[in-house]
């Protein structure tokens, strides 16, 4: 199988003189090679591009359920971003006992859960993904559940947990503990540019041998009225319950909630490895604006523009060859700092959005849903427009014609006309760091692969299990016509856990196994006797008849074709974990202290 280079534009500078100085070296780049997220309305990458292409009113009421404690939570603003089911958590497969997992906050849970299932959307096993040195890189920075560490009725043998539970250092040391990971393990803390400099921390540590991968992910929920309240008050929060970036007429943002992770890794590698590349990070960087804006909370048009610059140009890249720009946009009072950065470095015309008029601003997890959104959309081929922007902010330092808010769902070929996609995703830090992230699309296959006889390969812990992951499966391959049985097969085989119930196929097309699999969902034991070993290789047929028996196969060198492919994920088995009651003598005091 042949595989394209990412292409990428290169600058060629000259000095004052006029004589070509020696192009920098491009440092290598890195694969995206897995993703999870939850973001309100929906769960998974695919469904997030759905409701983004469908520009769905995605925000809801406060979840003031869960402070029910507090009477009066002076919250006024209408709407928010809210997840749901954020109290649930599947223990059982961490191995957290139940004490312990409900005096874990609700941000290290969900994270946890979703660096799980973005190793599972890579196509690894576990064990097999452990083998290569992993950091964890996580931004988050809400410190919500210290309100209940404090105020919580928590009996005396749970509140032990909490030493570890409501720590934000073990949000990533947790998942590096859990997993058995031997990287860095780290806190990134940057307030509102902290996903994006976590992408940064984890590509620099991978560059360095730090680490030979990463898991980066962000995490952000509310879970008292406290903060809001301070948010809303400081003239932050849109008393509309609508964010419009970039919109002359915007009353401010709308917070949200999120959690996401990604994989990373040199791209190389990745094409080594047999993964499926998501998208391609060509360059990253991070800077502070230091005095530069007059003030410390307010962002500073020239040093976002001077690290836009940088980040392109030490990457080898071209600024003007940006087809996107995925901006922090959050529909505040630093949309024009953006704006004017933009305009001083990258292409006059240059298209710009922001996802957050759809979701909200997700404070810590907001860098990755910009990522996501953009990885998704070179997926299929469709840009969502961003939502609610109708008129460009008017400034006398501001040329309209300059920048394009992107208005509606374009093509991404008619974003890129004929050039390498390439686009830049920014976030700016309530505090002045900024971040800066170029995106490319992933390299393609130049020609088709033959199919060929291979064992598709099910198992489960019992056979309700097994039966669940033939039913999952048959109705991910109807929404996925164009995966590989190639791909499908060696996933399986080589990137999933094997347990003790086990079921095995050999097919030749994906029709036959899409009937096996309509027939094992109704009648297992037929499926089982339906199965002709004749069409594998022997050295295939006699392995698979070993993995039947329980005997561990080393899959990855016996199937030579097909690539890691995100299959349908395996259903976590949650059990609910709520926010713990106020102590009595707490009650009144703590709900006066968090709505004032």
């Amino acid at each position: 199988m042949k595989l394209s280079k990412p292409s990428v534009m290169r600058l060629e500078p000259t000095n004052s003189a006029g004589a070509r100085e020696e192009a920098p070296t491009r440092p290598a780049p890195i694969a995206i090679v897995g993703m999870s997220c939850r973001f309100p309305g929906s769960t998974g990458p695919d469904a997030y591009h759905r409701t983004l292409i469908k520009g769905q009113d995605l925000f809801s009421p406060p979840p003031r359920e869960r402070w029910h404690w507090c009477s009066d939570d002076r919250i006024a603003v209408p709407k928010v971003g809210a997840l749901v089911d954020i109290f649930d958590f599947d223990n059982a497969l961490f191995r957290i006992s139940p004490r312990e997992a409900e005096a874990i906050d609700p941000h290290q849970r969900l994270m946890l859960e979703e660096a799980w299932l973005a190793i599972e959307n890579a196509g690894y096993r576990l064990e097999h993904f452990r083998r290569k040195t992993t950091g964890v890189f996580i931004a988050v920075y809400n410190p919500d559940f210290q309100f209940y560490a404090r105020a919580g009725d928590w009996d005396e043998i749970t509140r032990l947990y909490l030493a570890t539970g409501a720590a934000h250092t073990m949000v990533p040391n947790r998942i590096s503990y859990v997993l058995d990971l031997k990287g860095p393990s780290e806190v990134v803390d940057t307030a509102c540019s902290s996903a994006l400099v976590a992408v940064h921390r984890a590509i620099e540590a991978i560059r360095s041998g730090e680490c030979e991968q990463a898991i980066v992910g962000g995490v952000s929920l509310l879970l008292e009225p406290s903060r809001l309240v301070r948010l809303q008050e400081l003239g932050l929060l849109s008393v509309t319950g609508e964010s419009a970036p970039f919109d002359r007429d915007s009353r401010g943002q709308v917070l949200g909630e999120g959690a996401a992770a990604l994989i990373l890794k040199p791209l190389r590698q990745a094409l080594e490895d047999r993964d499926t590349i998501h998208a391609v990070v060509h360059g990253s960087g991070v800077n502070h604006q230091g005095a530069s804006s007059g003030g410390l909370t307010r962002p500073s048009a020239l040093a976002q523009a001077e690290l836009i610059a940088r980040t392109w140009r030490r990457h080898g890249l071209d600024p003007h060859a940006a087809c996107y720009v995925e901006a922090h946009g959050n529909g505040g009072g630093g949309d024009l700092s953006e704006l004017l950065a933009f305009q001083d470095v990258f292409s006059a015309g240059v298209t710009i959005g922001s996802v957050k008029g759809n979701i909200g601003f997700l404070e810590a997890a907001g860098g990755m849903s910009q990522i996501i959104k953009v990885v998704t959309a070179m997926r299929y081929g469709i840009m969502p427009a961003t939502r609610s922007h109708r008129h460009l902010i008017e400034d006398a330092a501001l040329r309209p014609e300059y920048l394009r808010v992107l208005s509606d769902n374009t093509s991404v070929s008619d974003l890129s006309l004929d050039r390498p996609f390439l686009a830049g995703v920014h976030a700016y830090g309530l505090g002045g760091c900024n971040a800066h992230i170029v995106l490319g699309e992933p390299a393609r296959s130049l020609e088709d692969r033959n199919e060929h006889a291979l064992p598709l390969l099910l198992s489960g812990d019992d056979e309700a299990e097994l039966a669940a992951s033939v039913g999952n499966l048959l109705q991910w391959l109807r929404q996925a016509p164009s995966a590989s049985l190639d791909d499908i097969c060696f996933t399986l085989a080589a990137g999933r856990s094997h347990k003790a119930r086990r079921a095995a196929f050999p097919c030749l097309s994906k029709a036959a196994l899409v009937g096996w699999l309509g027939t094992a969902l109704h009648d297992f034991e037929r499926a089982r006797n339906d199965v002709d070993p004749t069409i594998l290789d022997e050295d295939i047929r006699r392995a698979m008849f070993h993995w039947l028996e329980g005997t561990d196969v080393a899959w990855e060198r016996l199937i030579s074709q097909g690539n890691r492919i995100e299959l349908a994920p395996v259903p976590l088995r949650r059990r609910r974990f709520p926010l713990p009651a106020i102590a009595p003598a707490d009650l009144m005091g703590e709900c006066r202290d968090a709505s004032a």
